[in-house]
């Protein structure tokens, strides 16, 4: 097998003595769709948040693309390759959707001085960002409300553009932390079949959710976390017919 996109090895996240993530290790293959599920509590958004650099790790390593990220700001992480969104929406609700989903092409290229000294080079900046912005927005339906202020999309809409702007990035790994709270059952279904697409697009996605059935369905292989600990690892069948899984978190009829 080739080297993984995404190694995280015996990651532990201590907060005053509580162990919110306790030695989790676990590897992210290029084009899979991972699945990572546990009960409320269980360390999946802490994990999520030490890979991305936003909260510092206690122990243990990161590698992406084959190098440690362990350590680097946020900004850095999300240059490297690596694109998220949060479990509670995070959009600039009076600026336009086009200029939300920008801000994530903009962390991407970034702002330079020359390009403000240099017409060109500010030119060809712009152009890139609107190219990454516009395909974005394509990709989730929104580009005909793009001069729209976003706090007038609908709440499925508004999911859908906190990934535009995360795949305006153009990462290698994308990380969705419950994409799917608060959507009825078609746009659950509707978002399950635009996460497979941008799978099978290439685009490598580890998934924080609670919907199982989504899960299930999409997922190529799931991680499940208990208590901090990594309690399972498998394909969807193994996991759905794995004791303490069920014990933890599905139930036991399931």
């Amino acid at each position: 097998m080739s080297e993984p996109l995404l190694r995280v090895e015996g990651l532990a996240k201590h907060f005053q003595g509580l162990r919110a993530v306790d030695e989790v290790t676990f590897e992210v293959q290029r084009g899979e769709l991972v699945g990572l599920i546990g009960p409320n509590g269980a360390g999946k958004s802490t994990l999520f948040n030490c890979i991305a650099g936003a909260i510092p790790r206690t122990a243990g390593s990161v590698a992406f693309n084959g190098r440690r990220i362990a350590g680097l700001d946020p900004a850095r992480i999300a240059r490297l390759g690596i694109a998220r969104t949060y479990q509670n929406l995070r959009i600039f609700p009076d600026i336009t959707v086009f200029d939300n989903v920008s801000a994530g092409a903009i962390g991407r290229i970034g702002i330079s001085l020359l390009g403000t000294l240099i017409p060109q080079l500010g030119r060809k900046r712009d152009e890139a960002i609107a190219e990454a912005t516009l395909a974005a927005l394509q990709r989730f339906d929104l580009l005909e409300y793009a001069d729209q202020p976003a706090g007038n999309l609908a709440y499925g809409q508004k999911k859908h553009l906190e990934i535009a702007r995360a795949l305006s990035l153009q990462p290698t790994l994308l990380l969705l932390d419950e994409p799917a709270a608060g959507l009825n059952d078609t746009e659950t279904a509707e978002l399950a079949t635009r996460l497979r697409a941008l799978r099978d697009g290439g685009l490598t996605i580890l998934l924080v959710e609670h919907d199982m059935p989504m899960v299930m369905r999409i997922c190529d292989r799931i991680v499940v976390l208990d208590s901090g600990r990594k309690i399972a690892e498998g394909v969807p069948a193994a996991i759905r017919a794995d004791a303490a899984v069920r014990a933890a978190y599905l139930g036991d009829d399931t």
